[in-house]
Parts: structure tokens; C-alpha cells; sequence
């Protein structure tokens, strides 16, 4: 057995390309197919060799037990692994591998193997591969004790798939895998929900909202979020198990009966419902959604607007989601005092506003009062959109460019603008809510701010309250996994 791995070893050694591209599951190879661009460094138990040229895009950091993977983006090309190590800026005796896919599923080599053994005796083989390859033996499973842990070590060189593969090809144990790091989330069942960039975007690694994994821990149930807009749809089959009540503030009457095709979307990106195996899946697809409009015919009245805001709050409403602009008035700021200090039973509702598509400085009344949480509109690739307003009271980024949602008559459209990318901020609060009812807004606020990514092509170079900002991006994109997981539990294990 230790010839035939010495020979295996003498030929990947002497390889300058990633030699396998399968594993075996069941007795059988599962090819796997390598993703060109991307690949990644492994540094067991520290990260002092894993430097990287700033030029290049480092686009995700895992920790895994002992293991910290960075992923990179980079072409490969003809470039040897030498080469590459070097373009990337890590030492030569960093641990390199490629992403692989299957069947869609990315998968990141994390630097461990699991190994099965044919019966408890062979305990002293597995010591024996582990030393000749290099490897640590972690643990033994405790449920399934003929099942055993290893991990890379500093001194190990082959490809942990490699290693896995010649294991088992010994013919000397049951079993012998890499472990992968992987998205195990499946989003959602509804069919539209990959075009969703917003949830989870697939082109710009780690360029959304990070909807999915935050959805084990929380999705809005039992929070109620106002859209104060032209109406919405409340028959759409995405939205009508969601909707609790509704006010026509125009006409100052109880139910609402408008409908609109821009209040419809924006209800749907905050609160649409997920794995009904229809059309999409909001951000807080738990949540309840409370209609009202402001328009009658084709005008705005700013009474209608500010009856709104009001009637939301005195009707228990916990996050306000407004997708407009108007002129400043004092009637509207009158409600917006109201919304935010009287709402909750005094723990203020959370105020998302659109930050405006002018380009220029944020419209009224996104730059009214710091506790308005004003949301600029980024694109897929993670970059501000030109027509996205901008200012001192800029609070966060959010997807608002090309983004599919609900509208009436049960169908989607995409839609652009800082209007689409509001109601995701207002979704995430509502997580937030759900983890945590009795947070003020400004605690809401402090959690959404401190929890951010810092994508875009500007620099954050002005310290605020909740981190470092700027002008344009705010304190940067929101992050409902990092959000929702360190939102305070309001009971000990809730």
C-alpha cells in the first residue's frame, strides 16, 4: 500500500495542473468541474503566509475549525500553481486549490477529509496514511465511530481530493472523501428566486443581502410592515396571505381599493411569500403587510401622505417603508416625529425612506432626521447607481437596480431605483423585530449600520456613529445574516 501512494505522490508532486477532478461517492466518481476563476488558499490554524496582492479580489474569508480559506478571483490560464501563488501574493508553501461545481452547487475545498473504516481494528492504517500524507487526525465520530476526521497540517502538499481519492483507491478503507465548504441554503422553492441578485447573486460573489442564511433564524413572522405608497395588489397570490389591513389615506375610508403597480412591487421585495412555488420570495416572507395609499387619480397630496404615515403607526405598524419623495412640509414632518418616538408603544417605528434618483443630494424626507433610515439604490456588481441620490443622512445601500418583484394582476416585473431598494432595508428590520420585538428603532438602526459589507468603488473614510461611511454607500450594503445573528435575543434561548 505505502508504494502505490508513494508512486501517486511522486506524480502529483511533479505535476504543475490540478491532476483529479472527481471524488468518490458510494464506489462511484462524481466529476467534479473546476470554476476557472476562482480559487482559493488554506492556512491551518494561521493566516500569516495568506497575504495577498491588493490588486487582487479576495472575494470571501471562511473560517472552518482550524482551517481559514480566502477565495480569490483570478483567470488562471496557462499559469502554473508557482505562478499563481505569486500573482496572488502568498508564499510558495501555501496550500492552493480551485472551486469545483456539481450539479450547480459550488463547492470550496475546506482542507479536511473524512475516512470510514472497514472495522475499528484498522485504526493503526489510518495512522499510517495520515503520516505518510501528511495529516492530523482530528476526531472520531461519535455517532459513527468507524468514521474519522484529518485535516491538512502545514506540511501537507497534495490536494486534499487527491489524498481522498488514493485512500480509497488502496482498496484499504470503506470509505474516503474531501469535506467542502458549501451554500446549503436552498433559498427558496419559488421559481423567479435566482433571478432575485438581491437574495443572493450569483454572478458578484457575496454582492446581496445575504437573505438566505438569515432565514434560519428569522423571516418576519409576526411584524408588521407598512408600505405607504399608491396602493398594492392585496389580491396577488404572492401577497394576499400577508396583507392584515388596509387604509385609502386620500379618502380617509377603510379598506384601501387602490391599486399600483410601484406600491405592488415594493410590497413584494419587502414581504412577497416564500415556497408557495409561485413567482418570488421577499425578505421578510413571514411578515405582515399593512397597505396604504396616498394617491387619488394621478396626483399627491402631502395630508394624504402624512394621514399615512399616521394611521400606520396608530395601527400598530413596526416598520414604515416609503418609496416617494416631496417637497419639505411641515405636516409631513409632523408625522414622521410621531412614527418614530410615539409608534411601538414609544420605542419608535423603524422609518425606511428612498434616498431619491437625481443624483444629486437626498430628496425630503430622506434627509429629514437621522432616525429616517435613508437607502441608496447599488447594482449587481455591488457599485452605486448613477441616479441614486447622495448626502450627510445617507444610511445604507441596498439592491435597487433591475430587480424582479410582484405587480398586480398576478404577474412581476423588474424595476429600477432607490424606491426597490427601500423595501429590503424594511424586510430586514423586520427580521430583526422578529428576533428581538422590543429593540428601539435607534437600537434597530445600530444593528442594521454596525452589520454591513463594505462593497463599491469609493472609500469609506469618514468614522460615524456605527462605523465608517460615506456620502454615497452610507456605512455600506446590509447584511441580514450578520444582522439578524447578532441582533440580542430578547429570552434566553429564543
Amino acid at each position: 500500500m505505502k508504494k502505490i501512494l508513494t508512486i501517486l505522490f511522486f506524480i502529483y508532486a511533479t505535476s504543475l495542473a490540478f491532476a483529479q477532478e472527481f471524488y468518490y461517492y458510494n464506489g462511484a466518481k462524481m466529476t467534479l468541474q473546476e470554476i476557472g476563476n476562482k480559487y482559493l488558499t488554506i492556512v491551518n490554524n494561521t493566516n500569516d503566509d495568506n497575504t495577498r496582492n491588493t490588486y487582487i479580489s479576495s472575494s470571501n474569508t471562511i473560517v472552518i475549525g482550524n482551517n481559514t480559506i480566502q477565495e480569490y478571483q483570478i483567470e488562471r490560464g496557462n499559469k502554473s500553481l508557482s505562478q499563481l501563488k505569486a500573482l496572488i501574493g502568498v508564499s510558495e508553501n501555501t496550500y492552493l486549490l480551485p472551486c469545483y461545481s456539481l450539479g450547480g452547487l459550488e463547492l470550496a475545498p475546506n482542507g479536511y477529509l473524512d475516512v470510514k473504516l472497514f472495522n475499528a481494528n484498522d485504526s493503526t492504517k489510518l495512522t499510517s496514511v495520515a503520516n505518510l500524507y501528511r495529516l492530523s487526525i482530528v476526531k472520531r465520530n461519535k455517532y459513527m465511530p468507524l468514521w474519522y476526521k484529518l485535516n491538512i497540517t502545514r506540511e501537507t502538499t497534495l490536494s486534499i481530493i487527491d489524498i481522498a481519492n488514493s485512500i480509497y483507491e488502496t482498496g484499504e478503507f470503506a470509505s474516503s472523501s474531501p469535506s467542502f465548504h458549501f451554500e446549503a441554503n436552498e433559498i427558496s422553492y419559488d421559481p423567479m428566486v435566482f433571478q432575485q441578485w438581491g437574495l443572493y447573486n450569483s454572478q458578484y460573489d457575496d454582492i446581496d443581502i445575504s437573505a438566505s442564511r438569515a432565514w434560519n433564524y428569522a423571516t418576519g413572522l409576526g411584524i408588521n410592515i407598512a408600505i405607504v405608497d399608491e396602493g398594492f395588489d392585496i389580491n396577488h397570490q404572492d401577497l394576499s396571505s400577508n396583507v392584515t389591513c388596509s387604509y385609502d389615506a386620500n379618502a380617509d375610508s377603510i379598506p384601501c381599493a387602490k391599486i399600483g403597480s410601484h406600491g405592488t412591487h415594493c410590497a413584494g421585495i419587502a414581504a412577497a411569500l416564500r415556497n408557495n412555488n409561485l413567482h418570488i420570495s421577499g425578505v421578510a416572507p413571514d411578515a405582515n403587510l399593512m397597505l396604504t395609499n396616498y394617491a387619488g387619480g394621478q396626483s399627491s397630496d402631502n395630508e394624504a401622505l402624512a394621514n399615512g404615515i399616521n394611521w400606520a403607526w396608530k395601527n400598530g405598524a413596526d416598520v414604515i417603508s416609503c418609496s416617494w419623495r416631496t417637497n419639505p412640509c411641515d405636516i409631513i414632518r409632523e408625522a414622521i416625529d410621531s412614527a418614530v418616538t410615539r409608534g411601538r408603544n414609544g420605542k419608535g417605528c423603524v422609518f425606511v425612506k428612498s434616498a431619491g434618483n437625481t443624483g444629486g443630494s437626498i430628496t425630503f424626507p430622506g434627509d429629514y432626521r437621522e432616525e429616517v433610515i435613508s437607502v441608496a439604490n447599488i447594482q449587481k456588481n455591488g457599485v452605486v447607481n448613477g441616479s441614486s441620490s447622495h448626502g450627510s443622512n445617507m444610511f445604507v445601500i441596498a439592491p435597487g437596480t433591475n430587480i424582479i418583484s410582484t405587480i398586480p394582476n398576478n404577474t412581476v416585473m423588474y424595476k429600477t431605483g432607490t424606491s426597490m431598494a427601500a423595501p429590503h432595508v424594511a424586510g430586514l428590520a423586520a427580521l430583526i423585530l422578529e428576533r428581538n420585538p422590543d429593540l428601539t428603532n435607534y437600537e434597530v438602526r445600530e444593528i442594521i449600520g454596525t452589520n454591513t459589507k463594505k462593497v463599491g468603488n469609493m472609500s469609506y473614510d469618514m468614522l460615524k456613529e456605527f462605523g465608517t461611511w460615506n456620502e454615497y454607500y452610507g456605512y455600506g450594503l446590509v447584511d441580514a445574516y450578520e444582522s439578524v445573528i447578532n441582533t440580542p435575543l430578547l429570552y434566553n434561548g429564543y
